[in-house]
């Protein structure tokens, strides 16, 4: 059983339209890997160029943050990952 990931509406147009997709992994960041291996166009959008989560995006999993630990958050079959959009402004 994997971990299913939530899809910000705003990015499921890079993953065919899916609000939740099905992934792989022990942890928050495995699963994000496994997640742009299966659509590389969010590569960019989830990730800087040092290869870090983007500060406009936050994780939760089954509705519980993943602060402190962030991407070696774990994670076990069965679970939710939750990516929210950070909205700022004034």
């Amino acid at each position: 059983m994997g971990v299913r990931i939530r899809i910000p509406y705003s990015l499921v147009h890079l993953t065919g339209g899916q609000s939740a997709v099905e992934v792989f992994g022990d942890n928050v960041g495995e699963c994000l890997d496994s997640l742009q291996a299966r659509f590389p166009e969010l590569k960019a959008t989830l990730f800087n160029e040092e290869g870090k989560l983007r500060a406009l995006f936050d994780v939760y999993v089954n509705h519980q943050s993943t602060y402190p630990e962030g991407l070696l958050h774990p994670v076990k079959g069965g679970d939710e990952l939750l990516l929210i959009m950070i909205i700022g402004g004034g």
